[in-house]
């Protein structure tokens, strides 16, 4: 599945600003009380897992032609995948990681965007679009 960029503006972790202080409370004078390299993630940005949950969704609507692409807008506070619907000029579903690590599902009806779902996990989230069992008699 290929999901397109539509925005990245460089959504890294916000650390906080420089204190000047060790968060224990000691000078930062030294280099081996600092972390060197450590890169915290952002939590605003989906994982591979997230990703591979939204890819079990897509993939099927994608090759059915239910859905005609996915986009992906990125930010500093949120991670979205935007969902296209043949022959409507404008993303009706939107899958969302925002700056807390929550995840929303949203549909739009030119009207706005509405909440349809949302969870702990991108799994939990997308789960409305999970097929359901036929039901017995």
């Amino acid at each position: 599945m290929t999901i397109l960029p539509t925005t990245d503006t460089a959504a890294t972790a916000d650390a906080g600003a420089d204190t000047g202080t060790h968060p224990a409370g000691r000078s930062p004078d030294r280099a081996a009380e600092r972390p060197s390299n450590v890169v915290q993630f952002c939590r605003a940005r989906f994982t591979p897992e997230d990703l591979d949950a939204f890819a079990a969704v897509a993939e099927p609507k994608l090759g059915n032609g239910h859905w005609v692409g996915v986009l992906r807008e990125s930010g500093r506070h949120h991670d979205r995948l935007l969902v296209l619907l043949p022959e409507v000029d404008h993303p009706v579903f939107r899958f969302e990681r925002d700056a807390k690590g929550r995840y929303s599902l949203s549909f739009h009806d030119r009207s706005g965007w509405y909440g349809i779902g949302g969870g702990d996990s991108a799994a939990e989230c997308l789960s409305i679009w999970r097929p359901r069992r036929p039901k017995g008699p």
